[in-house]
């Protein structure tokens, strides 16, 4: 038999190396709960590439007191002000959020890092999201899945945002 020439050596070792990713993706793709999956094709559907995947890290039950102005609601008030759809319709319901690091974020070019987007799930459902910089340290509001600021989401200031918010959920 005839020797195989080192291109032909290289192309089978490139070949495998291949086989052996896509059966990782398909083993991490299986390893991952129903709402994983979800997550991970809602933050896809985005237009966003998931670097890290970081799963859940996060879960709590929606009351009131989490949409109070309180130290202990800040994040949750945070959450709440750049979404689509309003708190009350999840109060009393668990909502339970996902962590990914992206790239191709509306934010990246802004702090020139990758993006963390958090989605929250209640019931098996998307109920929608958040973004912040991927810089350790950093501190500041959430920006939506979309990466606008809470006074882009609202058409209102801050000082009006808190206000209505309030009067709508005491303080």
């Amino acid at each position: 038999m005839g020797k195989i020439p080192i291109w032909g050596v290289v192309f089978i070792l490139l070949l495998l190396f291949n086989a052996g990713c896509n059966k990782m993706d398909i083993e991490d793709d299986n390893n991952k709960s129903v709402d994983e999956r979800e997550v991970a094709q809602y933050v896809n559907s985005k237009g966003y590439k998931i670097i890290s995947f970081k799963g859940l890290i996060h879960k709590y039950n929606l009351d009131k007191s989490k949409l109070m102005e309180n130290a202990e609601s800040t994040q949750y008030r945070q959450a709440w002000s750049v979404q689509k759809v309003a708190p009350e319709n999840y109060i009393g319901k668990e909502i339970s959020v996902y962590a990914s690091t992206v790239s191709n974020h509306p934010l990246e070019n802004k702090y020139n890092v990758k993006i963390n987007v958090y989605i929250m799930m209640s019931d098996g459902k998307v109920v929608g999201g958040y973004s912040f910089p991927d810089i350790a340290g950093m501190v500041g509001s959430y920006y939506s899945l979309e990466g606008k600021t809470m006074e882009e989401v609202t058409g209102m200031s801050y000082k009006e945002w808190n206000e209505k918010w309030n009067a709508k959920y005491g303080n």
